[in-house]
Parts: C-alpha cells; sequence; structure tokens
C-alpha cells in the first residue's frame, strides 16, 4: 500500500512538472526571431543555385539568352544580399548575443529592429527572384 501510495505520488508530481514545463515556456526573444527569419531566407539558398544552373543550362541552349541572363543576375543579386547582411549582421553581434541570448545593449536593441527589417526585405527579394527564375523557366 505504502509503494502504491509513493508510486501516485511520483506519477503525480512528475506529471505535473511536464505540465508545466509546457505552459511556462517564454515567448522567443526578438533575436531568436531575426534568427529564425534568418534560417527562413537560408533554407533557400540551395534553391537560389539550383535555378541559376538549370537557368544556365538554358541560356547555353538558347538563342535568346538574355531573359535568362537576366534571371541569373537576379538570383545571383538575391545571393549577394543574403551573404551582405550576413556579414554586416555578424559585425554588429556577437556570437553569445546571437546564439546564447546575451543581453544587448540598447544601442544595439535599435540595431536589431533595423536587422529585423533588413531580413524581412532580404526574404522578399529573395521570394521574387525565385518566382521570376521559375516564371522564366516555365515558358
Amino acid at each position: 500500500m505504502k509503494n502504491l501510495f509513493l508510486t501516485v505520488a511520483t506519477i503525480f508530481v512528475l506529471g505535473t512538472a511536464a505540465i508545466n514545463a509546457q505552459t511556462t515556456t517564454t515567448p522567443p526573444t526578438k533575436m531568436e526571431e531575426v534568427m529564425k527569419s534568418h534560417d527562413v531566407v537560408m533554407d533557400k539558398m540551395p534553391l537560389v543555385s539550383k535555378l541559376i544552373n538549370k537557368l544556365q543550362t538554358k541560356a547555353n541552349a538558347s538563342y535568346k539568352k538574355s531573359k535568362y541572363e537576366n534571371a541569373i543576375a537576379d538570383l545571383k543579386n538575391a545571393n549577394e544580399s543574403m551573404m551582405v547582411w550576413m556579414e554586416n549582421f555578424g559585425k554588429r553581434f556577437d556570437a553569445d548575443e546571437m546564439l546564447k541570448g546575451k543581453t544587448l545593449s540598447p544601442k544595439k536593441q535599435g540595431w536589431l529592429l533595423e536587422e529585423e527589417k533588413k531580413v524581412s526585405q532580404l526574404d522578399e527579394e529573395i521570394d521574387l527572384s525565385l518566382a521570376q527564375a521559375q516564371a522564366v523557366l516555365n515558358n
């Protein structure tokens, strides 16, 4: 009987702890949100490379190369924008701030808001260049 009580009590305590752990998760920080946006954009980069290669193949086999070359240039510009954004972001924030939640100074908090807007614009630029490349390939 005593063992049964101990088992039930243990299950109750562990269950309560698990429920509390699920309900007390903290919302993501602004840095975590920006890093997640970065990850979303980075996930698109292999498609950028793949489409550049497809467009280059089509351009090599076509007499009307300009539409393919323009789409390639847009994709390369989007890729370059991503590289520049990452480089500049890395100059503003250190690894502990980006990955370990190190507290940001008020100045850096302002920078982070700027970077949030920039990465959002970057995502739009990449989406547009991907859509244009796919349209060129489908015509």
